[in-house]
């Protein structure tokens, strides 16, 4: 109906060209008038190249390792740390050898038998994920027990940190799980990082909830996550397990790939699972 209605609006323009009254410039404004609005067709290869470049951001500076070792590895023998302060107010961060890469890219976690700890479990704002929004979820025992982690290792030669080191099966898991700004990103796979206790304790349970959610770029939606805490320490060092299961796909108007986590859930391993890799970081 609306092209009809522009064919006979042309028409009628045109027809007026007989006019001696009408000038030539009526006619050419008459004319861009009638211009029909063209619809922008998406080019698929748009969203392929968006993708393509943030997948090249992730692995940016990144490198996975293969049966333990990196290969062609070229930084030489470095020490792998983890820091910590025993105290707010110390003003420097404590360091704790846990491992190192000797020059051919080989990774040994060789970790301490017993580290001083300052911090203790009674403190769940030291948890290191705060993916839940009512801490009163959470229960837990023997909480005067000593308690430490960290989900990153820093790699240093020489005293100088030259990048980051951290463990699991996904080069996006395991770089959004240690950013607060990436924590509900949907990208799944898991993140293995160390704890040490005093002595042995638990961390136990979940929340559920509903929230309208959304990415920059995104529109919002409404998104029911879960988060479980099933954690049963045993005195010394623990391997701990968070993995992203499920996600909301979010269109992105850029065509980046963004999402939203279904669930999150934390765990003790008793070994380290097949697909564990580690991902270096370079500065």
């Amino acid at each position: 109906m609306k092209l009809s209605i522009y064919f006979l609006f042309i028409v009628v323009a045109l027809t007026g060209c007989n006019d001696a009254n009408t000038s030539k410039k009526e006619i050419d404004e008459a004319k861009k008038s009638l211009t029909i609005p063209q619809t922008k067709v998406e080019d698929p290869s748009e969203t392929n190249n968006a993708q393509s470049n943030q997948e090249d951001w992730y692995w940016k500076n990144t490198t996975k390792s293969n049966n333990n070792k990196f290969e062609n590895w070229e930084a030489g023998e470095v020490s792998l740390v983890m820091k910590y302060k025993m105290k707010q107010s110390d003003p420097q961060p404590r360091t704790i050898t846990v491992g190192s890469i000797d020059a051919e890219g080989n990774i040994q976690i060789k970790l301490p038998s017993e580290i001083e700890t300052e911090t203790k479990l009674d403190n769940l704002n030291n948890l290191v994920f705060y993916n839940l929004h009512d801490i009163s979820n959470i229960t837990y025992e023997n909480g005067n027990t000593g308690y430490f982690s960290n989900t990153t290792l820093q790699v240093e030669k020489n005293g100088v940190s030259i990048g980051s080191l951290t463990m699991g099966n996904a080069v996006r898991t395991t770089y959004n799980l240690v950013n607060q700004s990436t924590l509900t990103m949907g990208d799944e796979g898991y993140i293995l990082y160390l704890a040490y206790l005093d002595n042995a304790s638990s961390i136990k349970g979940s929340e559920i909830r509903s929230n309208k959610v959304r990415r920059d770029g995104t529109n919002t939606i409404e998104a029911e996550t879960t988060v479980i805490y099933d954690l049963d320490f045993k005195s010394g060092w623990n391997f701990v397990k968070t993995e992203v299961i499920g996600n909301y796909p979010l269109e992105h108007e850029r065509g980046l790939n963004a999402s939203w986590f279904k669930k999150h859930g934390h765990t003790v391993l008793e070994k380290l699972p097949s697909d564990a890799a580690y991902f270096f970081r370079k500065l």
